[in-house]
């Protein structure tokens, strides 16, 4: 239980570390990520939801087992790997079918937009993780 406390808090110093716009951008995302809870009911909130979840414990569990590792190397790694799931999943055709097909209520419009929205910023997130991950390769 330490080790988790311990990474936690690293992963917290670090982040008290990032400018004023990355902290702008974490918000956006946060804000995004969590309205998603507005729209359980469907499959793609339910994805963008479980992304945001594996995100923050991916963080703390590979912080702890990989102390010397930074919180940007971290969550790049599992910004690549669980987000670009997610968006596949979320957009993949069966589901673009199923949101066509469901009734025109203002609930079905408002997760649209939504969907969209949070959509493009996990996309936007993934092209800059997209290119820190370029730049560790030389």
């Amino acid at each position: 239980m330490d080790a988790i406390r311990e990474a936690i808090a690293a992963l917290q110093q670090e982040t008290a570390t990032y400018s004023d716009g990355v902290h702008t951008w974490m918000n956006i995302m946060m804000v995004m990520f969590l309205s998603s809870l507005a729209f359980l009911p469907k499959k793609g909130a339910r994805w963008i939801l479980a992304a945001a979840l594996v995100n923050g414990a991916g963080l703390i569990l590979i912080k702890t087992l990989a102390p010397h590792l930074s919180r940007e190397t971290i969550g790049t790694a599992v910004h690549l790997t669980f987000w670009t799931l997610a968006l596949a999943m979320i957009w993949r055709p069966a589901l673009r079918r199923a949101r066509r097909a469901a009734p025109r209520t203002m609930y079905h419009r408002l997760y649209s937009v939504w969907l969209v929205a949070a959509s493009l910023v996990m996309a936007v997130s993934l092209l800059l993780d997209a290119r820190t991950a370029l730049g560790w390769l030389g």
